[in-house]
């Protein structure tokens, strides 16, 4: 099947694997925290933001240091794993898109990259994947539960979406990422749509 993926990192003819960016490490304490309680959960976060605090105060925080990204991610494996299970993880699929448009969208206004493009070296590929039945949710409805993390640590929301995420429900202008945690390789660089 062949699907558009986006990627700073990603190079022809290279193959994605799971957990590509290496980032399950990062979920997986606060799932374990969700499994023992939602207090431990929260401590979890409280910790987080002092490790935050910290890192900022020696000049050491990026992205790897985004714990509401973690921790968003941390309630969506939860609640994949114990009301979803037969749904794909997404921390170890990949994201895929079945346009282009949808891509313009993310690199032009969710990522904000038309003013600074050079901050990153995007590309876009045709990928094939090699999965018959790959997922489509929609990733606004994550976004929705990582601003309501972002803004009050509002967990009780960021379950509520990850339910409707993952039994398939959208947004009222969803934004369709296809997952899969099959066999996936770039065949052909089309980074040029992104500005046409």
């Amino acid at each position: 099947m062949k699907l558009y993926h986006i990627s700073d990192t990603l190079k022809l003819g290279e193959t994605l694997s799971q957990d590509y960016k290496n980032n399950l490490e990062l979920v997986v304490p606060f799932v374990k925290a969700l499994e023992k309680s939602e207090d431990c959960f929260y401590g979890m976060i409280l910790n987080a933001k002092l490790m935050k605090s910290v890192f900022g105060k020696f000049g050491m925080r990026d992205m790897q240091t985004n714990y509401v990204k973690w921790a968003t991610e941390g309630i969506f494996e939860y609640v994949r794993k114990t009301e979803f299970p037969e749904s794909y993880s997404r921390l170890l699929s990949n994201y895929f898109y079945d346009n282009v448009a949808d891509i313009k969208r993310l690199f032009e206004v969710d990522w904000n990259m038309k003013e600074k493009p050079e901050r990153f070296d995007f590309h876009v590929y045709e990928i094939e994947v090699e999965d018959d039945f790959p997922q489509k949710r929609d990733m606004l409805l994550f976004d929705e539960a990582f601003d309501a993390m972002w803004e009050s640590d509002d967990y009780r929301t960021a379950f509520d979406c990850a339910r409707r995420y993952f039994s398939g429900e959208g947004t009222a202008e969803p934004v369709w990422e296809i997952m899969s945690d099959k066999t996936a390789t770039a065949i052909k660089d089309i980074t040029h749509c992104l500005y046409e």
